[in-house]
C-alpha cells in the first residue's frame, strides 16, 4: 500500500473532480458517505481521509499537532511523486478538518504539484478567530461530555464503554490539534475559496464567514444551507455538492 493509499484507503478511480475530505475531531472517512453519493451524478468524487488512530489506523499513534499532520501529508504526496495532487482536484473540510483542509492547501501551494482549484470550508470560522477551547485538557468524562453536547457524538455511544475507549485517544489528539492552532499570516491562496455555514450554527457567527475572503486571491463565495453545524446529512450534501458544482462552473467560467 502506497503512502497516499494509507492517507484514502477508499479512493476511488475517477475521471472527474476529485475533492480530498478531512473530516472533524474524531471522524473518519465515513462521515462523508452521503455527499460522495450526492456529489457523485455531479462528477465530483469525494475521497475521504483516514488518519493515523481510527479505522484500520487504530493502533497508529494520533498527531497531537498541524505541524505532524502536515508532515505525513507532505512525505505520503512526495513519496507517491505527487500524482494524487496532479489532477482536477480540491479539498474540503468540516468543522476543525477544515483547518486541515486550509493548512494542506497553503502546503501544497508550496510544493511541486498542481494547485488545488478550489477549497471548500464547511462549519468553521476563519483561522485567526479560532479559539482555544480548553476541551484537549478536560478529564475523559468531561472531554466526552463537551463533545456530545456540541451534537457531533450520539448520546447512546456514551454508554458504550469499549466504544469509548477506542475512540479517546483519538478525540483527544484531535482536540490537541485544534486548540494548539495558531494561525500565521501568508500570502492569500491562488486557490479559491467556498465557505459553507448552517443557518442554525450558533457556533459559526454568519458575520465572519467573508474574513475568509483575504485567504484566497482568487473567487470567493459565502453560502448558507439550510442546516445545523452538522450539514452533511442527506439533505445538507445534496444542497452543498449544488454549490460546489455552480463553484466550480463560476471558475471554469
Amino acid at each position: 500500500m502506497s503512502p497516499i493509499d494509507k492517507l484514502f484507503p477508499y479512493r476511488r478511480e475517477t475521471d472527474g473532480f476529485e475533492l480530498f475530505a478531512f473530516p472533524h475531531v474524531a471522524a473518519g472517512p465515513t462521515l462523508f458517505h452521503s455527499l460522495r453519493e450526492a456529489a457523485a451524478p455531479a462528477g465530483i468524487s469525494v475521497t475521504g481521509a483516514l488518519l493515523p488512530g481510527r479505522g484500520r489506523r487504530v493502533r497508529e499513534a494520533p498527531h497531537r499537532s498541524i505541524q505532524s499532520l502536515l508532515a505525513e501529508i507532505e512525505e505520503a504526496a512526495t513519496r507517491d511523486d505527487f500524482a494524487a495532487f496532479s489532477g482536477d482536484y480540491g479539498l474540503l473540510g468540516h468543522c476543525s478538518g477544515s483547518l486541515v483542509a486550509f493548512e494542506i492547501a497553503r502546503l501544497l501551494v508550496r510544493l511541486p504539484c498542481a494547485n488545488p482549484q478550489l477549497l471548500v470550508v464547511c462549519s468553521c470560522r476563519p483561522p485567526e478567530l479560532v479559539p482555544d477551547t480548553g476541551t484537549s485538557r478536560l478529564s475523559r468524562e468531561d472531554m466526552f461530555a463537551r463533545t456530545a453536547a456540541l451534537g457531533g457524538m450520539p448520546d447512546a455511544l456514551l454508554a458504550d464503554r469499549d466504544f469509548l475507549d477506542l475512540l479517546e485517544r483519538p478525540m483527544r489528539a484531535d482536540w490537541e490539534v485544534f486548540d494548539g492552532y495558531v494561525h500565521t499570516d501568508s500570502p492569500a491562496l491562488p486557490v479559491p475559496i467556498l465557505t459553507a455555514r448552517g443557518a442554525d450554527d450558533p457556533t459559526v457567527p454568519a458575520a465572519e464567514q467573508p474574513l475568509w475572503k483575504a485567504q484566497t486571491r482568487e473567487l470567493f463565495r459565502s453560502v448558507e444551507l439550510k442546516t445545523d453545524h452538522w450539514m452533511l446529512s442527506d439533505e445538507g450534501s445534496r444542497a452543498l455538492t449544488h454549490e460546489i458544482s455552480a463553484t466550480l462552473s463560476a471558475i471554469r467560467g
